[in-house]
């Protein structure tokens, strides 16, 4: 069946008792539905998401035709990717899904590492720490800022 990021994380919410950082690592190319149980998760412990992909799941390449199959499912399908027609309908297809996602991550205010592929993931990952961090101190100052004004 089609991965249900749903069921994991209401397993993550009667599981994880104590105040806890949660990695969630995914393509998210999940049932619908997780946003809300994602949204319970955040309100008792620190989440960052870690988004996996691929370029290509974004922009299909000109490559001909092509049959393609489903990890999950085993379904084949034969599909010609030199029809522009099609690669333009592959293209809002990705561009509404990325609108979902980053729309359900900003709603459960999760922060989002998006890791391609094609990234030097040693590289990304310290950049992510690094600018959460920045934004940690920054938050800081300003409550520490806010709380000595009458």
């Amino acid at each position: 069946p089609p991965t249900d990021l749903g069921i994991l994380l209401d397993a993550s919410l009667r599981i994880l008792n104590r105040r806890s950082l949660v990695f969630l690592v995914s393509d998210f190319i999940s049932r619908p539905g997780w946003d809300r149980p994602l949204g319970m998760l955040t309100q008792r412990h620190e989440v960052i998401a870690i988004r996996l992909f691929d370029p290509r799941e974004i922009e299909l390449p000109d490559i001909g035709p092509v049959y393609m199959e489903d990890a999950e499912t085993g379904e084949q399908i034969y599909l010609d990717t030199h029809d522009r027609g099609f690669r333009k309908r592959f293209i809002e297809a990705a561009r509404r899904r990325e609108w979902e996602l980053q729309s359900a991550f900003s709603r459960t205010g999760v922060d989002v590492l998006p890791l391609s592929t094609e990234d030097d993931l040693v590289r990304e990952i310290v950049r992510f720490a690094t600018l959460r961090k920045q934004r940690s101190i920054v938050a800081r100052r300003v409550a520490k800022s806010s709380a000595k004004q009458p």
